[in-house]
């Protein structure tokens, strides 16, 4: 992506959508700030980009897709064969083609000649290609119709190192990471035989990491039977949203005890009856905290004093509700 390329194309959008109370020359003018002042340090050198945006820049998702927005035009019109169907999400594409091998790579010549320094590859199959996460394979139906199926693909450097069930974390965390997989693998799977097969691949790597298989398969067989994956309309908003009271401490032994004991305390005051309390958990500093920083901060302070801290500010607190108390 080339800078001036990328101002350009967010100018024409913004020109094409107007919009009075924004402020069209500040926004390209900031634009064109960050993307030619991000610089970096590599071994006591200093670096200035000059192409493309930033790693880890907010807006680069949409700076993509903006930039390439003539490109799926010219995609989807441009060429004497018109694909099927044709998807891109960031720098990946799915699509059919009615053609022929040889007029497929006639396409994608047209398409690598479109914006200097695209340029794409194409993956062509018969019968079944994978896409992210999923591959999607021909299935033909008993009314002999050919139709368009998916199922969960897993790449081969996939090793499924999940967090071990033994770990230091709470105990919802190792079961939220089971029931998100297995949520995963029923909106991507046509069938239960696909869902199935992804959910047996993953089963048999988490048996090696701590979790039994008996829960493995009593989440597998919940999540296809009752967790609805189709989309929800939003509901209109009717109850009044309530304030949220975070109680946060590290997760140990004594400070999980606090958590919930400080929680109920809470509860357990009318004053906070209006009040959400959630419990939530943050991790002791470890060596790499101890040993690492940035060059513009300050060093990392005392373990001690980080918990001499929290504890104070654990009794303010405490003594806010006591003093509130009818």
């Amino acid at each position: 992506m080339h800078i001036d390329r990328i101002i350009q194309s967010v100018a024409d959008i913004i020109a094409e959508y107007p919009d009075l109370n924004r402020s069209d020359a500040g926004i390209l003018e900031l634009l064109e700030l960050i993307l030619r002042n991000n610089d970096f340090e590599f071994d006591s050198h200093y670096y200035l980009q000059l192409i493309a945006v930033g790693m880890g820049r907010r807006f680069a998702p949409s700076a993509a897709n903006i930039y390439l927005r003539k490109f799926d035009e010219m995609a989807m019109s441009g060429f004497q064969i018109k694909p099927k169907l044709f998807c891109r999400f960031l720098d990946d594409i799915f699509g059919i083609w009615p053609g022929s091998r040889e007029s497929l790579t006639e396409y994608q010549n047209f398409l690598n000649g479109l914006i200097p320094g695209i340029r794409v590859t194409f993956t062509a199959r018969d019968e079944i290609i994978e896409f992210l996460d999923t591959h999607v394979y021909k299935h033909r139906g008993e009314d002999g119709i050919c139709r368009l199926k998916t199922k969960v693909y897993f790449k081969p450097t996939d090793t499924h190192q999940l967090l071990h069930r033994t770990s230091f974390h709470p105990a919802h965390t190792c079961k939220g990471i089971v029931k998100s997989q297995f949520i995963r693998f029923k909106r991507i799977s046509s069938s239960y035989a696909d869902y199935r097969q992804a959910c047996g691949i993953l089963t048999h790597t988490l048996r090696h990491r701590g979790y039994t298989p008996a829960t493995l398969r009593k989440e597998q067989r919940n999540i296809w039977r009752n967790y609805d994956t189709t989309p929800k309309r939003e509901k209109p908003e009717t109850e009044i949203k309530k304030d949220i009271i975070p109680v946060i401490t590290y997760y140990d032994n004594f400070h999980s005890r606090l958590n919930h004991r400080w929680t109920r305390l809470i509860w357990s005051n009318d004053v906070f009856s209006d009040v959400r309390v959630i419990a939530a958990y943050k991790r002791h500093k470890n060596l790499k905290d101890l040993l690492v920083w940035g060059r513009f901060g300050s060093a990392p302070i005392d373990q001690q004093q980080a918990e001499d801290e929290d504890t104070e500010a654990m009794l303010d607190v405490l003594m806010y509700v006591i003093t509130r108390s009818p």
